[in-house]
Formats: structure tokens, C-alpha cells, sequence
């Protein structure tokens, strides 16, 4: 079951979780519940590799600047995702996204941790490449690349020159 709140997502599953899952290895050893299912999905390309979801979820929670996706299970097993809401943004609670605010020419541009970092990094190294950049941030290329082209598509920054002997212009003034 989905449940969709304003200030957070959650999965909920009947079941728990698997048995020979402890708090210790949960996220870090997997255990199929049904091997023979496991195995077909596996063989049909539905999924690509067991026990790597958790480490992903988390990874890419942080990489959109969000908090760590929350665990819970006993009979039921939840993943909850917390979210900025429509109300931070319209009603002036409480936000998640604030964090994630920098102000580019006086107006508000959310970026992304990981999207800050990298811009960060080109300052220092406008002739960086994204293997180099994904290399310094320990995420992956594709990371980098769908992060790069946000920025770019938001006229944040842009790529001066080819690939390997250009370089990277940012946009907008930082203040």
C-alpha cells in the first residue's frame, strides 16, 4: 500500500521483512522471500541486481537533498520518504527544501545538495570532467550527469568547448 501524505511518502508491506534480516545487516545483506520469483525477475530484466534497493534509496535521497528514507518493520515492513510539501511552499510552515535554497541574480533556485557541491567544485575546477567530479563526490557518473543537465537546463550552467578540452561556465552570480 502507497500512502501519499503532504510531507512525506510511505510504502507499507505486510510481512516484515525477510527471515535472517537483522537491524545490523538490513540494507546490506539481502535474503528473496520467494527465490523462484527472485530468480525469474532477475532472468526477464525486471530487476537488475538483489539487495542493492536500500543503498540506492538512501543514496538517492541524498543526492535530491532529502533526509535518509525512514525503516520500520515487525509484521509490516514501511519505508517512509520525507518530501517538501505544497504547504512549506504556499502557506509558509515548516519546509525541507529551505535548506536546499541558494539565491542566484536575487531570485530563489532550489538546488540539490549534491548539485551544490558540484557547483562548488567547478569554481574551483571549471575545466573538470563528470567522471572527475562523480570520482571527488563518490557518486556515480550517471549522478553527476542528470544533476549537470538540471543545472544546465535551468540556466544555472553551461559547457564551453568539447568535452574533454572544454570547460564549465556558470551562469548566474552566486550570492
Amino acid at each position: 500500500m502507497v500512502e501519499i501524505y503532504d510531507d512525506r511518502v510511505s510504502i507499507v508491506s505486510p510481512g516484515g521483512v525477510p527471515k535472517g534480516i537483522t537491524k545490523e545487516n538490513f540494507g546490506k545483506r539481502s535474503i528473496a522471500r520467494n527465490p523462484i520469483i527472485a530468480d525469474l525477475l532477475r532472468r526477464t530484466h525486471y530487476i537488475e541486481k538483489a539487495g542493492t534497493g536500500i543503498g540506492r534509496m538512501r543514496e538517492l535521497m541524498e543526492d535530491a537533498g532529502l533526509k535518509e528514507p525512514k525503516f520500520q518493520y515487525d509484521e509490516f515492513f514501511e519505508a517512509s520518504f520525507l518530501r517538501p510539501s505544497y504547504y512549506d511552499k504556499n502557506y509558509g510552515t515548516y519546509d525541507l527544501s529551505n535548506k536546499n535554497q541558494k539565491k542566484f541574480n536575487n531570485n530563489e533556485l532550489p538546488l540539490s545538495k549534491i548539485q551544490q557541491e558540484i557547483i562548488n567544485i567547478i569554481i574551483e575546477q571549471p575545466n573538470i570532467t563528470q567522471s572527475d567530479i562523480a570520482k571527488k563526490l563518490k557518486v556515480s557518473r550517471q549522478s553527476i550527469a542528470t544533476n549537470i543537465k538540471e543545472l544546465k537546463d535551468n540556466n544555472v550552467l553551461e559547457r564551453v568547448g568539447a568535452n574533454k578540452k572544454g570547460y564549465w561556465k556558470i551562469l548566474l552570480d552566486l550570492q
